[in-house]
């Protein structure tokens, strides 16, 4: 019998999330949702090597600000990489000041944000369909996006803005993304001006989330969910959608109470300091979608303690893809870009621990700081009420500092 709360909390949203049904796009899109808070907008298609077709979101100025044609390519760029189970609109959820998006934007800097192969915006391919039944198409995690989203990503904004270097700033996923790119392509370390990686995942042996209570048994429920011809993880969906807007809306007190107590029992947001209006609006974009592969490459650094490496397809695959029976390490010495931290004092997913682990095989960190909230924990980055002053503005001011550098 399950007791703890947290766990029933994480087994009613996967449940919820594995239902096979008709899959929707949010009531708000992204777009729509930056038009909303008063900004302008811009949608680009960006194709990878491997023919994924991703949806890239770009706030080219500030708040209803005159947008002068003569100022294009003025605006230093910014790539924001958002976390597992999420689009772009993590970082523009809004109001203005909590999002870093906005803050961003507001500062002068040209926002680009990205979404990940699979997830709800990127779910396209030159030839490949796209169904959750597709195998080929869902044969991907977190390394496979690293190396060819990121590096298409980049490659496409310098292009568009003409300029030699952008700012990365990468989110949970978004960090593991930066820093399998930076050390399996080193090459890219010249196109970064500096990173900033917020709850960055790498060694992950002290995670305390309750998702890792499914860790051992990750890849049989894997080949379970294989088995059902289900290669897709967790999308958006018109049931989500529909427990966003008539189950934890306002307008339901019961209900809204179940949905923010649901919802503080898996993300884990300092439960006084979370803006419970806001929950339709996050349920209405998460969860945004991913591979199978994608967690159980997690559960793998979970269970592996003190090593970030690559997947494990076991020792036959591993051959075929890596020369050796067991996936090797990442080289973080290569990650030569500066790269600032900004990690929890209370992050069940990337904990303080493991965080200072990366630092120490990082070679170029410039900046570390532990979150000085109380109890600040994974998901409080984008849905903790303080966030602007406790995180925000300090990421705008240190990129600010950079630019000038």
């Amino acid at each position: 019998m399950v007791s703890n709360p947290q766990s029933i909390g994480l087994l009613l949203i996967l449940s919820v999330g594995l239902v096979v049904g008709t899959q929707d796009v949010p009531v708000m899109t992204v777009v729509e949702m930056i038009e909303y808070w008063g900004y302008p907008v811009e949608d680009h298609q960006v194709t990878t090597s491997d023919g994924y077709i991703l949806t890239m979101h770009r706030i080219p100025g500030g708040r209803d600000e005159v947008q002068d044609p003569g100022q294009q390519g003025q605006k230093t760029p910014v790539f924001l990489g958002h976390c597992l189970l999420c689009t772009s609109a993590v970082f523009a959820f809004g109001p203005p000041t909590k999002s870093l998006a906005y803050v961003l934007a507001d500062a002068g800097f040209d926002v680009w944000m990205g979404n990940t192969r699979g997830s709800t915006w990127s779910k396209n391919h030159t030839t490949l369909d796209t169904g959750m039944g597709s195998e080929a198409f869902w044969d991907f995690g977190w390394d496979k996006t690293g190396r060819l989203d990121y590096s298409a990503e980049i490659d496409y904004i310098l292009e568009q803005t003409s300029f030699d270097q952008l700012f990365v700033v990468g989110y949970s996923m978004g960090a593991s993304q930066y820093l399998v790119l930076l050390s399996e392509m080193p090459e890219y370390n010249a196109k970064v001006k500096a990173g900033v990686l917020m709850g960055p995942p790498a060694f992950m042996g002290h995670a305390t989330h309750p998702i890792f209570l499914l860790a051992e048994a990750a890849e049989d429920i894997t080949d379970l969910i294989h088995e059902l011809g289900i290669y897709e993880f967790l999308p958006s969906s018109d049931l989500m959608h529909y427990i966003a807007h008539e189950v934890c809306d306002d307008e339901h007190p019961v209900g809204a109470s179940l949905c923010s107590n649901l919802f503080f029992a898996f993300f884990q947001v300092s439960y006084s300091y979370m803006n419970v209006s806001m929950i339709p609006f996050y349920l209405d974009h998460l969860p945004g979608g991913t591979s199978t592969q994608t967690f159980v490459h997690y559960a793998q650094l979970f269970l592996d303690k003190d090593r970030f490496a690559r997947y494990d397809y076991g020792p036959v695959r591993n051959q075929l893809e890596y020369g050796q029976d067991t996936p090797p390490e990442y080289d973080l010495s290569k990650v030569s870009a500066p790269t600032a931290l900004f990690v929890g004092n209370a992050d069940d997913l990337a904990d303080p621990v493991d965080a200072a682990l990366l630092m120490d095989r990082l070679p170029n960190v410039i900046y570390n700081e532990i979150v000085d909230f109380d109890g600040w924990n994974h998901f409080d980055f984008f849905a903790n009420m303080e966030t602007d002053r406790v995180c925000l503005f300090k990421i705008r001011d240190l990129l600010l500092q950079l630019n000038t550098e």
